[in-house]
């Protein structure tokens, strides 16, 4: 494989929907913060040059900032690596638990792209690797970028080693019977 190590990474578009959500939630905290005055917590931080400095705290702001942070967690927690050996996931390197699947070209037997139309509109989508020891999928990258040049650096790189193997194959049948 000529690419080396290449890491995807999944890409801010696929956290859209929740970048919008984040955005509305932030008028609609400031709307609840003054409907709710009991929400904010005042209190006096400092005194300068005879002056009370005082803080407002409104509660409500871990709404929109729990929705932030998820979506910087999806994008984060995960990485996505294509090499020489294989293509691997890992799941969770921000959590507790991480989980890490690894899937050698020569097992490799599907590559698939799946995208919505709001997907496509954006150009992200899901890469899905099926294998030849289970029936479903094996390996997901979901979220990343130009989906479909990421299947075709996989398919190219499958192909050319389906075609080595078969190759050697024949080579040491000769061998064998020649």
């Amino acid at each position: 494989m000529n690419y080396g190590t290449v890491h995807i990474p999944r890409t801010w578009r696929s956290q859209l929907k929740t970048a919008l959500l984040f955005l509305a939630s932030c008028p609609i905290t400031v709307m609840l913060s003054h409907l709710f005055p009991q929400t904010v917590i005042v209190g006096p931080l400092i005194t300068l040059f005879g002056h009370e400095i005082v803080l407002f705290l409104p509660l409500l702001w871990f709404i929109p900032a729990g929705i932030l942070m998820a979506a910087i967690i999806n994008i984060y927690d995960v990485r996505f690596i294509v090499d020489t050996r294989g293509i691997e996931t890992r799941v969770g390197i921000l959590g507790l638990n991480q989980r890490i699947v690894r899937v050698r070209y020569e097992d490799i037997r599907s590559v698939e792209v799946a995208q919505t139309l709001w997907d496509r509109v954006l150009d992200v989508g899901t890469v899905q690797v099926g294998t030849a020891a289970t029936g479903g999928v094996e390996v997901e990258f979901s979220g990343v970028a130009a989906p479909h040049e990421i299947q075709k650096m996989i398919q190219s790189e499958r192909d050319k080693r389906q075609r080595l193997a078969v190759l050697e194959s024949a080579d040491s049948f000769e061998r064998v019977n020649g």
